[in-house]
């Protein structure tokens, strides 16, 4: 089978977890198909001399009031060929950002991709069999492959963002011919075109990528086009994230002092948080109304458990929540460090290899990779119950035979105080029981959530022989 994948990020391009999924779907396929990427060069041809890329052709693209000529790059990476489309526009460094900059790429990707479709099917005579896009960045082009070549379209949503585009800027390049009256809105008196919405109704399967994430969603998105909504499940490069990998592979509790006192703290059980500060999803705040709440006596602690626990908080963002999360660490400097900004993804590893556990507290959480990089170095995740970390963590409750981690309620600081404190609890008083779940945590994942696995269900959606979501009748369990 010929497939081709459409992404605005691919590795080395990273923004989001987005480029670590599309680079390891291609990659896995690869092994017993062509897989053909096509993305905007984000100047890739330029900046990423590891990649090789050569020239492949050139073409110009034509709207009614501008044309642009595009220059079409070539690199092959682990079996998988990556098309670079490039012109002023797509070459701009910036993935998402500015706005303005971002709705010019996508029409001219969505004018692009097709050309480049047909530069291939010239050049070689070959077109691809199906049609993969990832997420609304890619459901123009999605759209005029699809018109131009018949070729099914798959719809991935990573996470639902209900993005929009200026209904002006569709008919300014041509593309009102694949406009859909029914995804027009009105929004502060401006024409907008529903994005996400035309790609759901475009497509002819549409995918997202966790059991409860479909299920969360059902009845605000995913329920409106029941008959070919369904789910595949992410995976993790656990090669990567492997405890014989780190720098330091003595003992845990070695690993853990050292690290701490490069932080400035002494030894105790460590929570360890990395992620982006953001109020909407990855719900950092919580854990840092949680932890106030231990630190102040709010929930019922052991005094031993409050003098000795330790919360290292790793990331960027929103800049009131960094103010807060560095105000945390000033008010409880012997038991909080947060440190601002993002580490390598080497010492990010290191960091899991030496904490205890890991919190990820988010409010949803489509699939997540946290909470699996986490179990696969042995850093028991102390979750929220949604989305893909629900899927992925079997809570302590379920035996210690099965544990891999504790989930509690989003959105409950409290509840995430309490399961705190109860951890750490067991981790001074019941290491036996800790060692136990942590140990059944790299196991669950590599058996569960790899991408081979992952790639056997995107062959069963791609050829339509896959299972569905039923409104009126029990679906597949998460395992």
């Amino acid at each position: 089978m010929i497939i081709s994948i459409a992404t605005f990020e691919h590795l080395p391009k990273r923004v989001g977890g987005l480029a670590e999924a599309a680079t390891s779907i291609g990659e896995s396929l690869a092994s017993d198909n062509e897989v053909m990427i096509f993305m905007p060069s984000h100047n890739m041809h330029e900046t990423e001399k590891d990649l090789d890329p050569k020239e492949y052709g050139r073409f110009k693209i034509r709207a009614p009031f501008w044309e642009s000529d595009v220059t079409v790059y070539e690199a092959r990476r682990k079996g998988v060929r990556i098309f670079l489309l490039s012109d002023e526009v797509m070459n701009h460094p910036e993935v998402y950002t500015p706005r303005q900059n971002l709705s010019a790429k996508l029409v001219h990707f969505a004018l692009a991709f097709p050309a480049a479709v047909n530069m291939i099917m010239a050049k070689e005579g070959k077109k691809p069999d199906v049609v993969h896009l990832n997420d609304w960045h890619c459901v123009l082009g999605g759209a005029m492959v699809k018109k131009y070549f018949q070729i099914p379209v798959i719809y991935t949503i990573h996470r639902i963002c209900k993005e929009k585009i200026e209904l002006e800027e569709l008919y300014s390049s041509g593309l009102d011919e694949i406009c859909d009256p029914s995804c027009i809105e009105l929004v502060d008196d401006r024409k907008m075109f529903n994005l996400e919405t035309f790609g759901c109704k475009m497509c002819d399967r549409l995918n997202t990528v966790s059991y409860s994430y479909l299920n969360e969603e059902w009845d605000s998105l995913f329920g409106y086009y029941a008959g070919k909504a369904t789910y595949v499940w992410n995976g993790i490069d656990y090669s990567f994230w492997n405890p014989k990998e780190l720098k330091n592979s003595g003992d845990r509790r070695e690993r853990r002092k050292a690290l701490l006192r490069e932080n400035g703290l002494e030894d105790g059980p460590m929570f360890f948080y990395v992620g982006r500060f953001d109020m909407e999803q990855k719900g950092v705040d919580h854990l840092l109304r949680a932890t106030n709440m231990i630190m102040e006596g709010k929930v019922d602690v052991p005094e031993e458990v409050k003098d000795n626990l330790r919360v290292l908080i790793l990331g960027s963002g929103d800049q009131k929540l960094e103010e807060l999360a560095k105000k945390m660490e000033s008010m409880y400097p012997d038991n909080v460090k947060t440190v601002i900004g993002y580490l390598s993804r080497e010492t990010t590893r290191e960091y899991y290899g030496a904490s205890d556990f890991t919190v990820v507290p988010s409010n949803f959480e489509p699939f997540g990779l946290v909470q699996l990089e986490a179990m696969c170095m042995g850093s028991i995740p102390l979750g929220s119950a949604v989305g893909g970390i629900k899927d992925t963590v079997i809570d302590i409750s379920r035996g210690r035979e099965m544990a891999t981690g504790k989930l509690v309620p989003p959105r409950d600081p409290k509840a995430l105080a309490e399961a705190m404190v109860e951890l750490a609890s067991l981790e001074m008083r019941d290491p036996k029981l800790i060692e136990k779940v942590r140990s059944n945590g790299r196991p669950h994942v590599t058996q569960n959530f790899t991408w081979k696995k992952a790639t056997e269900r995107y062959m069963k959606l791609y050829s339509g022989d896959i299972t569905i979501k039923l409104p009126f009748a029990d679906f597949e369990g998460p395992f």
